[in-house]
């Protein structure tokens, strides 16, 4: 059996390692990963426990540093339940923005096609 070290070098069925993801995970809570990065690291801390466990502390003390700066009202915060809101929250932003490449893509094929088949025709017609 090999050290716990040689455990966290595996690389998850994204193709990312350990040690990259835990590298982005105070960028993942700053909301600065691209849209890549951020598939990349949901889909490893989806199936790596030991970096889901990382990104839980981290996210945790962040959110917990911002209820100390902000007014107190008394409420109860469930840390976990928000880490989860946010990983949703942020495969919806990818499908979003997957889905405006795509349209845009379409659109700017579809103005392609226009355009060439206006030159075959603006040149046929001479």
């Amino acid at each position: 059996m090999g050290s716990q070290t040689e455990i966290r070098e595996v690389q998850s069925v994204s193709g990312m390692d350990c040690r990259t993801a835990e590298s982005m995970v105070t960028r993942f809570i700053d909301h600065s990963l691209s849209v890549n990065e951020l598939e990349e690291f949901l889909d490893h801390i989806e199936t790596c426990p030991s970096c889901y466990d990382e990104l839980e502390t981290y996210f945790i003390v962040h959110e917990a540093m911002q209820q100390l700066d902000e007014k107190e009202d008394g409420t109860v915060l469930d840390f976990k339940k928000l880490l989860e809101q946010e990983i949703r929250r942020s495969r919806r932003s990818i499908r979003q923005k997957r889905g405006l490449r795509f349209t845009l893509g379409l659109i700017c094929m579809a103005a392609a096609v226009a355009l060439c088949v206006f030159v075959i025709f603006a040149i046929l017609g001479k």
